[in-house]
């Protein structure tokens, strides 16, 4: 792209006064290609705060749409764009990923997904790009930059830190957990920093560290430092001699590695009952248990049901049914569908004489036909 025009001075004009800015920074980011994965809480305050700092391409990548739940974080989508692809630039295959991240500058990891996190970071080792990651769940944050340049080596990617992938129940998204929405734009805030502090080489050169945030805590802030180079048996950046390094994207299982493969399913029962025959039923024909965390339960709830969270029946099926009255069949039922499921199968294990039925759908099916419930 080149030298700045006369218009560029003046947008930039404050940046430009920064000492050790200046032109050439300004024009490092007008060169620069970055590509954003993920448009959601994180994704939208780092490309909005990248476009505004005059990086001169961005690539935003990501296939969800826009939902009337995601307005609360993702400030760049409002309510008329309910419904609309969240990006223009869509990944449709594994095979595009290596090529998409070799032909940027700098890749940002805006997902909250495990296995599309191992993607990323595999791709850029690849096409030997830096990561920078950022991670929100409720009222914490991380921050840290992958594969990360210091000189003669590299710094260590996501796999050398997480050689093995978390099993899917020790892993929550967003819609599963909630997050407040200032702390992901306080995240991809901070993305959008650390990308303009590594393509211009502002700021002093740091050892690859993990930011923990926790603005709610006593400590908002710390910095913790991770081993300053590649893990030698990591199947992504290794030394070949000693383990099979990943060389095609294509051949690799992702959802095998991240135990996506075979998820747990528990069978649809005769039993099981829709949304519309709860509304019919007659009071006191049934025991409705609603299996969300109480946390959940308080925020809204049927009436007349009782709350038995999901964890107590996993913990302990046989206690939890002592804690239902009477002997009439129970509806089981929680946010979507899925919790409720199992919780249906595992009561019944545990007491074969009473009728269990899940309630499929959950509250959001039962949401769509009583808009005078409050869903969230």
């Amino acid at each position: 792209m080149g030298a700045l025009s006369a218009e560029e001075f003046s947008r930039y004009s404050r940046q430009l006064l920064l000492p050790g800015f200046g032109v050439n920074a300004q024009t490092a980011l007008k060169d620069a290609r970055v590509l954003i994965v993920g448009a959601g809480g994180l994704g939208c305050p780092a490309a909005q705060y990248l476009a505004a700092g005059g990086v001169g391409h961005l690539t935003i990548v990501d296939a969800d749409v826009v939902e009337t739940s995601n307005l609360s974080r993702q400030i760049l989508h409002t309510d008329e764009r309910v419904g609309m692809n969240k990006a223009q630039s869509i990944v449709t295959a594994i095979q595009n990923a290596r090529d998409l991240t070799a032909s940027h500058d700098l890749v940002l990891d805006c997902t909250d997904n495990v296995m599309t996190r191992y993607l990323i970071s595999d791709a850029a080792v690849l096409a030997d790009r830096q990561v920078v990651s950022g991670a929100a769940q409720g009222y914490e944050g991380q921050l840290i930059v992958l594969h990360k340049n210091l000189g003669d080596i590299r710094g260590p990617c996501y796999r050398c830190l997480f050689p093995e992938a978390p099993k899917p129940q020790h892993t929550q998204s967003c819609d599963d957990g909630g997050i407040l929405g200032s702390v992901t734009g306080l995240i991809g805030t901070l993305q959008a920093i650390e990308a303009i502090k590594l393509l211009t080489g502002v700021g002093e050169a740091t050892q690859p560290t993990i930011l923990f945030a926790t603005p709610f805590g006593t400590q908002p802030f710390r910095s913790v430092r991770v081993r300053p180079i590649q893990t030698k048996r990591c199947r992504a950046c290794g030394d070949p001699s000693s383990v099979d390094k990943i060389s095609d994207l294509t051949k690799e299982d992702y959802r095998l590695f991240c135990n996506l493969t075979a998820p747990r399913s528990f069978p649809v029962r005769s039993e099981d009952v829709g949304i519309l025959d709860l509304r019919r039923l007659p009071e006191g024909d049934a025991l409705v248990v609603d299996v969300r965390p109480p946390h959940e339960y308080a925020i809204t709830a049927l009436s007349d049901s009782q709350n038995l969270s999901i964890d107590q029946v996993r913990a302990n099926a046989g206690n939890a049914i002592k804690t239902l009255p009477g002997k009439q069949p129970v509806l089981v039922v929680c946010r979507s569908g899925n919790d409720s499921r199992e919780a249906v199968h595992l009561l019944q294990s545990a007491d074969p004489s009473r009728v269990f039925a899940n309630v499929t759908g959950g509250l959001r099916s039962y949401a769509r036909y009583n808009p005078s419930f409050k869903m969230y």
